[in-house]
């Protein structure tokens, strides 16, 4: 068992998970809401003298979190498999260059047998 902090700001951008600050492992972390909210608990009174420690703990861990759902990266629309590899064989045809290509670069390619 580990203190927690739940900020309902942190988004996960998943309905069935949420995030979590962990004092135990320093870290805030997505755990499935199903599994963890059951055991979730208030703090009783002989825990009280710890909310400033586990206070200030979250809020440096806070501010260095990015969420998943805030990634700019992790939330834009994936391209299709089609214009992924339209894009990449235009991309390298138009930048290869036969005098690019070295004649002996020392690969070699063996042949394998099927095994069916």
């Amino acid at each position: 068992s580990s203190l927690v902090v739940r900020d309902p700001d942190l988004d996960t951008g998943k309905p069935d998970t949420f995030y979590l600050y962990n004092q135990k492992r320093d870290a805030i972390l997505e755990y499935k809401t199903g599994f963890v909210e059951p055991k979730l608990r208030e703090l009783d009174g002989s825990e009280q003298d710890q909310i400033p420690t586990l206070e200030k703990a979250f809020k440096a861990s806070r501010s260095q979190f990015q969420s998943r759902a805030s990634d700019p990266l992790k939330t834009e629309t994936p391209a299709t498999p089609q214009e992924t590899k339209s894009n990449k064989a235009n991309n390298v045809l138009e930048d290869l260059k036969v005098e690019d290509v070295p004649e002996d670069d020392g690969f070699v390619l063996d042949e394998v047998e099927d095994e069916a």
